[in-house]
């Protein structure tokens, strides 16, 4: 073998570096479109979700107070029995917050931001090994 020199040597190893750090910035820009996407298509999917749930309520309602009006001849009754019952849900909400939303989302974004940590193998342990 033809011995090379000194400075070519150092050439390579500063050509292979420069690749591998390029590799590594495109690896972790996908990584965090991935990443990105992932939760954007979480808040998209949580919102579709929370305004159909909203709609189900408003028509719900709306079919009890008028249901409650023709039975008893009061509307305006039907409509303070909804917002009594709007008032008391809304402040169970309020005291229960962290545990009923927070909670959740974090954990729901906490999975979808470092599910790879989470994916290794038990086997990658045994395979370094051998």
């Amino acid at each position: 073998m033809a011995k090379q020199p000194f400075s070519k040597n150092v050439a390579e190893i500063i050509t292979i570096a420069r690749s591998y750090v390029n590799a590594r910035i495109e690896l972790w820009k996908l990584t965090l479109l991935e990443k990105v996407s992932l939760a954007g298509a979480f808040f998209i999917s949580s919102v579709i979700i929370v305004l159909i749930i909203a709609f189900c309520l408003l028509f719900i309602s709306l079919a009890f107070a008028i249901w409650y009006g023709q039975r008893t001849g009061d509307f305006f009754t039907g409509f303070l029995i909804l917002a009594g019952f709007y008032l008391i849900l809304g402040l169970v909400f309020i005291i229960s917050r962290k545990q009923v939303i927070t909670g959740p989302v974090v954990k729901s974004l906490s999975n979808i931001l470092y599910k790879d940590e989470d994916e290794k193998p038990a086997n990658d342990d045994e395979k370094e090994k051998e």
